[in-house]
């Protein structure tokens, strides 16, 4: 691990549900100051304010952030730490932590700090999602158009701040049921440029290698060490045979050993580059990266290399 000039622990006071979060923010604090010359420790001032806290860090000479809370935490930072040479570190201090879950770092804060300090810097692409809603934003752990967004959506802040990362699965239930799925078009720049369209219910274009937790058995191939997007993309297929699939995902069996499904029509693709339009009844249909939602279609979303330092495991992401 090479020394950095000055550091920056930027944290979420509001993440996760911890009693004792002050005192682990100031004990990460000190199993990661050998790492710089000189560290400093500063909450994120509201929500979405971690941007231009990062920001303002590099602009002060900062080539080392460490972003601690969830994936929020760590999506609103990375908006600020994306395209410069300044290095990223993340430490688990939110309800999902899936990004933290697929660099190998314990759930425990401490934990992790300790852990980091084996890492190494690496650059990676990003995905960049943009939409008609909001400016382009990138992401590390998934974006996409459909039910999945719809989750996000009705398992927001409050019912997570209830009952945990169990929200999503309560709503994502509810929702195989009950969701009137709309098809909509999407164009997919494969990796040698060539172009498919097709209609389709469900797109996630994943970089990182699993969602973890109950969802860690589903491997769709995909690695933030990789050059592309990997999709999920899921066609027209019957309620039943969805409700299999996610049962399947869930006990990793979704899929045979040549990734075809052994349900629903749901295929893994490498892309560069995917398009989502709006046609008239698909406007509505709600766009999400890392857990964030961000406006309705039309979407685009595609790969952008070398555009983050991101401390990783050595020998890269699992």
């Amino acid at each position: 691990m090479p020394r950095f000039r000055r550091a920056v622990l930027l944290y979420n006071p509001t993440a996760g549900s911890s009693a004792d979060r002050a005192s682990q923010v100031k004990a990460v604090a000190e199993i990661l100051r050998p790492l710089a010359d000189e560290l400093h420790t500063e909450p994120t001032r509201a929500a979405g304010s971690g941007a231009a806290q990062a920001r303002e860090a590099i602009a002060a000479g900062c080539d080392l952030l460490f972003a601690c809370g969830g994936d929020g935490t760590v999506f609103d930072i990375l908006q600020g730490v994306a395209q410069t040479r300044a290095t990223l570190g993340v430490i688990p201090l939110g309800t999902g932590n899936v990004l933290a879950t697929d660099l190998g770092l314990p759930p425990n804060a401490v934990a992790a700090a300790h852990a980091l300090l084996q890492y190494v810097p690496q650059r990676i692409a990003l995905g960049r999602i943009m939409t008609s809603a909001c400016e382009p934003r990138y992401f590390t752990v998934a974006a996409g158009v459909g039910v999945h967004a719809e989750l996000i959506y009705h398992a927001g802040t409050a019912a997570k701040q209830r009952s945990g990362i169990a929200a999503y699965y309560v709503a994502g239930f509810r929702l195989l049921f009950a969701h009137h799925f709309v098809p909509f078009v999407a164009e997919i720049t494969a990796p040698d440029g060539s172009v498919a369209r097709e209609e389709i219910l469900e797109i996630v274009a994943m970089r990182v290698s699993s969602f973890g937790r109950w969802l860690r058995r589903w491997r769709p191939g995909s690695a933030l060490t990789s050059p592309n997007l990997q999709l999920v993309v899921l066609r027209q297929s019957s309620r039943l045979a969805m409700a299999r699939y996610v049962w399947g995902a869930l006990t990793g069996h979704a899929h045979r050993t040549d990734l075809s499904s052994r349900s629903a029509d749901v295929r893994f693709v490498p892309a560069t580059r995917v398009r989502c339009l709006a046609t008239d009844d698909a406007r509505r249909i709600r766009a999400q990266a890392d857990g964030e939602m961000l406006g309705t279609m039309p979407v685009e979303i595609e790969i952008v290399p070398d555009s983050l330092t991101l401390l990783l495991p050595p020998g890269g992401s699992r």
